[in-house]
C-alpha cells in the first residue's frame, strides 16, 4: 500500500517521542545540540514541513527549555517561531518576548512564520510593542513638531522686537516640539531603531516654566536679562547632571530601559514627573502674578496683545493639568485611559505650538512691537485715563463720521489740531487704543473705504486711480501697495474676483 511507509515513519517517530518523554528526556539533556542540529538539518535538506515534524520539534525544544539548557536563547527563538507556525499565538507571544528581552533582537518579527498568527491579539501585542507604527495621528504630531522647530528659527529674524523675548518664546516652543518629537518616536516604535533618542526631552524638562516666565517678564515688566537670571536655569542644569549617567548609557542599555528589562525605568519616570510638576506649578504662579497684577507700568488691559498673553497662559495651565493626569497614566493608575490621557497632553502641546506659530504668521506685530519703548515714551505725558478715553472717542468720530482719512494731506499734526491736543498725545492714543501707528491707522481706514467702493461698483466701471484719489491717496502706486498689504491681493485682482462673483 502506498501510504504504509509513511504511516510506519509516523509510528516510529511517535514511539521515540513517547519513550523520551517517559524517560524524563535524559538523553536530550546530554545530547540536545546533536538532536537540534540533526532535526534542523533534516528539515532544511529534505524540506520536511508537516505538522508531525513541527510538533516533534516543539516538544524537544520545550523539554530542553524546562531543563534549562545552556542554549536557552536559541531555544526561545525556535519555540517562538514553531508556535507561530503551529498557530499557537499565546505561546508564540511568550517565547518571542523571552527571546527579545534576552537578545534585544527585534528582527525575529520579520520571520514569515508570524504570518500564520496575524490578526490575533498576541500578534497585535508584539506588533504594537516592537514594530514601526506609522499612523495619521503620529504624522500630525510630527508636523506640529516640525512647525515648532521652524518657528524657533524664524522668530529670530523678526525685526524691531526684543531679542530676549524672541529667544525665550522661541526656546519655549522648541522644548515643546522636542517633547512632541520624542512622543512620536515612542508611539511609532522608531526609538527602538535609534536608542540614543531615549529621554531626549528630559534634558529640557525643567525649562518649560523658566522660559515662559522670562518671556512674560520681558514683555510685561520690560526686564532686561541679567546674570542673576541664569539662576532660573540652575535646576535644569542640576537635573541634567544627575541624569547624565542615563544619557551616557550604551544603546543596548537604553533598549533594556525602553522594554522594561532594567528596573531603573520607573525611578527615572518618577523623578522626572515630580521635578517637572514642581517647576511648572511654581512658575505658573509667578507668571499669573505678572499677567494679572495692576502695575502702573503695565500695558493697558485693552492692548491688542492682551488676548494673546491670556491665551498662552491658559494653554500653559491646561498643559499643567493634563501633565498631572498624565503622571497617573505613567504608573498605570488610570488603566485603559492612560493612552487617551497621553494623547490629550500631546494634543495640547501641539495646539500651543501651532497657535504660537500661526500668530507669528497672521499677527507678526505681536512679536514685533516693542511695548517698552511705548511705555517709556508716554510714561511722563501726563495724559489721564479720562482724557485718554475722551480723545479716543473724538478720534473715532473723526474717522467714522467725518472720514478725515480721505483728506490727501492728512498728517499727525493736522489730526492733532482737529482733536485739540498735541502730536504726542495723538500718537499715544493711536498706539495704546488701536495698537498701531498713525500711518497704519489711516491706511486701514482708506483701504476699507476702497473695498466698499469696489463692492458697490458691480459693473467694474470705475478706474483704480479714481478710487485711489477718492480715498485719499495721491498716486496709484502707493494705493496698490497699501491695498495688497491689507487685502493680500491687488486692486485689479480684487475687481476681477468681484466680477466673477457677480456673474455666478
Amino acid at each position: 500500500m502506498p501510504n504504509q511507509p509513511k504511516s510506519v515513519v509516523y509510528a516510529i517517530c511517535l514511539f521515540v517521542l513517547l519513550t523520551n518523554i517517559m524517560c524524563g528526556f535524559a538523553a536530550v539533556k546530554h545530547d540536545f545540540n546533536f538532536w537540534q542540529t540533526q532535526i534542523d538539518s533534516l528539515i532544511k535538506e529534505q524540506s520536511i514541513n508537516n505538522d508531525m515534524t513541527q510538533l516533534e520539534l516543539l516538544v524537544l525544544y520545550q523539554n530542553a527549555w524546562k531543563q534549562k539548557h545552556a542554549d536557552s536563547i536559541n531555544i526561545f527563538r525556535n519555540l517562538a517561531i514553531l508556535n507561530a507556525e503551529l498557530e499557537q499565538p499565546e505561546d508564540a507571544l511568550k517565547f518571542t518576548e523571552k527571546y527579545i528581552r534576552n537578545t534585544l533582537d527585534f528582527s525575529i518579527l520579520k520571520n514569515g512564520s508570524y504570518d500564520a498568527i496575524k490578526g490575533t491579539d498576541a500578534y497585535n501585542v508584539l506588533n504594537k510593542k516592537y514594530r514601526p507604527q506609522i499612523t495619521i495621528l503620529s504624522f500630525v504630531y510630527f508636523c506640529a513638531a516640525l512647525i515648532g522647530f521652524y518657528f524657533m528659527v524664524v522668530i529670530n529674524f523678526i525685526k524691531n522686537a526684543s531679542r530676549n523675548a524672541k529667544l525665550f518664546i522661541g526656546c519655549f516652543v522648541g522644548v515643546h516640539s522636542l517633547f512632541i518629537l520624542e512622543f512620536v518616536l515612542f508611539m511609532t516604535n522608531l526609538r527602538l531603531q535609534f536608542p540614543h533618542t531615549y529621554r531626549i526631552s528630559s534634558t529640557v524638562a525643567l525649562l518649560f516654566g523658566p522660559l515662559l516666565f522670562l518671556y512674560f517678564r520681558s514683555i510685561l515688566k520690560y526686564h532686561k536679562f541679567k546674570m542673576v537670571d541664569v539662576l532660573h536655569f540652575l535646576p535644569a542644569l542640576v537635573f541634567l547632571t544627575l541624569f547624565f549617567p542615563l544619557y551616557a548609557m550604551t544603546p543596548l542599555e537604553k533598549l533594556k530601559l525602553m522594554i522594561g528589562v532594567n528596573p531603573l525605568k520607573e525611578t527615572y519616570d518618577f523623578s522626572i514627573f515630580i521635578s517637572k510638576v514642581t517647576s511648572l506649578s511654581i512658575y505658573a504662579f509667578f507668571i499669573g502674578k505678572l499677567l494679572f497684577s495692576k502695575s502702573k507700568n503695565e500695558v493697558p488691559k485693552k492692548d491688542d496683545t492682551s488676548k494673546w498673553k491670556r491665551n498662552i497662559f491658559m494653554l500653559h495651565i491646561a498643559y499643567i493639568v493634563s501633565y498631572l493626569v498624565y503622571g497617573a497614566s505613567i504608573f498605570d493608575v488610570l488603566g485603559s485611559w492612560s493612552t487617551f490621557i497621553s494623547h490629550f497632553q500631546i494634543a495640547l502641546m501641539s495646539l500651543m505650538v501651532v497657535y504660537i506659530a500661526q500668530m507669528a504668521y497672521v499677527q507678526p506685530e505681536i512679536f514685533r512691537r516693542n511695548h517698552l519703548n511705548l511705555i517709556e515714551k508716554y510714561q511722563k505725558s501726563g495724559l489721564t485715563n479720562a482724557l485718554s478715553n475722551e480723545l479716543k472717542e473724538n478720534l473715532i468720530k473723526l474717522l467714522i463720521q467725518d472720514k478725515v482719512y480721505k483728506e490727501n494731506n492728512i498728517s499727525l499734526e493736522i489730526l492733532s489740531n482737529k482733536l485739540n491736543t498735541t502730536r504726542h498725545n495723538t500718537s499715544q492714543i493711536i498706539n495704546e487704543h488701536f495698537g498701531m501707528n498713525f500711518f497704519e491707522l489711516i491706511n486701514k481706514f482708506r483701504i476699507k473705504e476702497a473695498v466698499n467702493i469696489l463692492k458697490d461698483d458691480i459693473h467694474g466701471s470705475l478706474h483704480i486711480i479714481d478710487i485711489a484719489y477718492e480715498v485719499g491717496y495721491n498716486n496709484k502706486v502707493t494705493f496698490n501697495k497699501a491695498f495688497k498689504k491689507e487685502m493680500s491681493v491687488t486692486p485689479s485682482e480684487f475687481i476681477q474676483s468681484q466680477i466673477r462673483n457677480n456673474y455666478k
